[in-house]
């Protein structure tokens, strides 16, 4: 582990390098867990609902800015 560590604080790039491996590795999976949810959901329960537009937000009313 401390081979690991020192591999990684060597300097500005490995740590970098070190950051997006670890990061693809930890957000793939929750990517493609998320994915399965969302499909499930929208399956279940359909989308959007009446009262929503397209994107699941409430339509803005004439005159209402942001």
């Amino acid at each position: 582990m401390m081979q690991f560590l020192e591999f990684t604080f060597r300097s500005l790039w490995h740590f970098v390098g070190v950051f997006l491996i670890l990061s693809l590795i930890i957000g793939y999976p929750f990517s493609v867990i998320n994915r399965q949810i969302k499909h499930t959901t929208l399956r279940e329960k359909g989308y959007p609902p009446a009262h929503c537009d397209v994107d699941g937000d409430f339509p803005k009313k004439e005159g209402e800015d942001d």
